[in-house]
């Protein structure tokens, strides 16, 4: 799984250079070297052909999902790969509900040795900026308030040979650049899109020992 990432200071200029994704409003990107699910995780997607940024509730909600407690108790900030087509939560986003998550970092807990408790690890770009995800989203109104969100799961497939050494048994799903616009592109066939979903490189990433308290975000 993937449950922590790290949104650092100044990723919307890396946002609106790489993606050419413009911002929907002023503070969609929130440094958090903690991002943990059910908190905001910027997400691009397309709105009438144009990309844009802003926030998501890092978690799947289906319209009738009774509370956001629905992610943890579910897992659904993170979608495997290989059940996304077929799955009753995921089909349809899958086919029309399809996003970018791009943050700067994200952690791990590995149990080096067969140890009982897991060592912090964090997972950076080795090019030093950031990590694209292949995402879903779906709007969900709150039952209880009556506001309106809109949530983003991360898509996981199996380890590269680096993240299999640390020991861990699962990695976001890595976009090359030139696929980003084929992933967002709704008229992408599902066979090419599935395709996209492979482990990355091993030379894409950096590990450090440490966690989110030790990320610098500013």
């Amino acid at each position: 799984m993937c449950g922590r990432v790290g949104v650092r200071k100044g990723i919307e200029g890396l946002v609106l250079e790489h993606l050419g994704a413009a911002g929907a409003t002023a503070d969609w990107a929130i440094p958090n070297a903690n991002v943990s699910p059910t908190n905001a995780i910027p997400g691009v997607r397309l709105v009438d052909g144009t990309r844009v940024a802003s926030n998501y509730m890092w978690g799947f909600l289906p319209p009738n999902a009774p509370s956001r407690a629905f992610i943890n108790e579910y897992f659904t900030f993170n979608a495997r790969a290989d059940r996304i087509a077929t799955g009753r939560l995921y089909s349809k986003p899958f086919q029309t509900h399809r996003c970018l998550i791009p943050v700067n970092a994200w952690f791990e807990w590995p149990k080096i040795g067969g140890a009982k408790k897991g060592t912090p690890c964090t997972i950076t770009p080795t090019t030093g900026g950031l990590f694209v995800f292949a995402g879903l989203w779906g709007p969900w109104t709150d039952p209880e308030t009556g506001g309106g969100h809109d949530t983003a799961t991360v898509i996981t497939t199996e380890p590269n040979e680096l993240i299999a050494g640390l020991p861990h048994h699962r990695m976001p799903a890595i976009l090359a650049r030139a696929d980003w616009a084929t992933w967002l592109d709704p008229l992408t066939h599902p066979d090419a899109l599935q395709d996209l979903l492979k482990p990355c490189p091993s030379e894409w990433l950096e590990t450090f020992v440490g966690g989110p308290g030790d990320y610098q975000v500013g």
